[in-house]
């Protein structure tokens, strides 16, 4: 834990003293174009931290049931751990990425630029505060929907900027609501077609 902490206290200075060295570069120029392209910088490692917050939690949703279930037909037991084999871990990260650029863009579109205007500053505050409450929620073994909190995020700082899309809200709460039942009533179906077959 201790190593953990003192490797991203290196990589947050290293990251600090980058930034005042281009913040050095910077001055003279107009203000808020400076300002915005630090921050467009700086989105690049709220980005990384929250992919890195969404692999930790999101994909573990995914993958656990299937490696519970692989563990099961290996052993023939119902355990109260199961190993992930890295084929699975590889074919679930292959799958995220593949799902991110068929259909990723629709919602990139919809999170990023139709929920409330962003610019650098604000989507780094936004990334900051998804990545910090994801990683929280995996440290503390909870699973949770990064995409909810992220829009969570925008919505807040479209909120601070008064300029929040409350109706596109709307058809998001609504699908927040319908996929959990929907997504219980179609898993119950096909647990009884496939035990009826086998």
């Amino acid at each position: 834990m201790v190593s953990s902490l003192l490797i991203v206290g290196m990589i947050g200075a290293a990251f600090w003293l980058a930034t005042a060295i281009f913040a050095k570069t910077l001055q003279g120029k107009e203000l808020e174009k400076s300002t915005f392209r630090m921050f467009a910088w700086l989105q690049v490692l709220t980005a990384a931290g929250f992919a890195f917050s969404h692999g930790s939690n999101d994909i573990a949703n995914a993958i656990g049931p299937f490696a519970a279930i692989l563990d099961i037909l290996r052993t023939g037991e119902i355990g109260s751990s199961a190993a992930v084999p890295p084929i699975a871990m590889i074919t679930f990260g292959v799958a995220l990425i593949v799902g991110l650029w068929f259909i990723g863009r629709e919602v990139i579109l919809t999170v990023g630029h139709n929920l409330t205007k962003m610019h650098p500053a604000s989507g780094f505050a936004a990334e900051l505060a998804a990545a910090t409450v994801v990683m929280a929620a995996s440290v503390l073994g909870l699973p949770v929907s990064s995409t909810h909190i992220l829009i969570g995020s925008v919505l807040g700082v479209g909120m601070v900027n008064m300029d929040a899309n409350w109706k596109l809200m709307r058809p998001i709460g609504l699908a927040w609501i319908i996929t959990l039942p929907a997504a219980a009533g179609m898993s119950a179906v096909f647990f009884l077609i496939l035990r009826s077959i086998f």
